[in-house]
């Protein structure tokens, strides 16, 4: 009988292919699906349980919750990330547009190099960052596609962290039981 596999093991297969992309707008949209996967489950183990048993009506589809902006936003006003990762992945979110939606994306012009700048900034401070940084490259320079790939793992390493945290919400107890009145 085949083991289902183990989320490190899941993590670690997804770094690996994150790390043979050498070209930047591929980089960006796959660790931002990534990213945005990881908000999803994060947000999945908050809320209380889905109402229907084949969608759910909150976060997926043409619903509240189902776009990486709503859901950014949403963990952020729920105190599930900072300030800091909030503002880092409302810049991952421009830069993953700005790459789905130009014809061009030149990591070296503006726009691209400022809104990556800032996202550099929110993320390289975090001892998280160093971290990522000794497990994937060593403590060698990093190129600009090598930067990019250790700050998109650090964010899913953060956000594999808040979800591994997570306790399953069980509601109000008081409101629901005014409700059950």
């Amino acid at each position: 009988m085949a083991q289902k596999p183990q989320a490190r093991d899941l993590f670690d297969s997804f770094a690996e292919d994150l790390l043979a992309e050498r070209s930047i707008r591929p980089l960006v949209i796959v660790g931002a699906a990534k990213i945005d996967d990881l908000l999803l489950e994060i947000l999945r183990v908050f809320l209380l349980p889905r109402i229907k048993a084949d969608q759910d009506e909150l976060l997926e589809g043409d619903s509240p919750l189902a776009t990486f902006s709503s859901r950014i936003k949403m963990c952020r006003r729920l105190g599930l990330i900072d300030e800091t990762l909030y503002r880092a992945l409302e810049r991952l979110r421009t830069l993953r547009n700005l790459s789905a939606h130009s014809l061009s994306f030149d990591a070296a012009a503006s726009p691209v190099r400022d809104h990556l700048s800032v996202f550099t900034t929110n993320i390289a401070s975090r001892t998280s960052y160093r971290l990522t940084k000794l497990r994937y490259f060593d403590s060698k320079p990093l190129s600009a596609i090598e930067e990019c790939q250790c700050l998109l793992l650090t964010l899913c390493v953060l956000l594999e962290a808040v979800r591994e945290k997570m306790k399953p919400t069980t509601g109000n107890k008081k409101t629901l039981r005014i409700g059950a009145k």
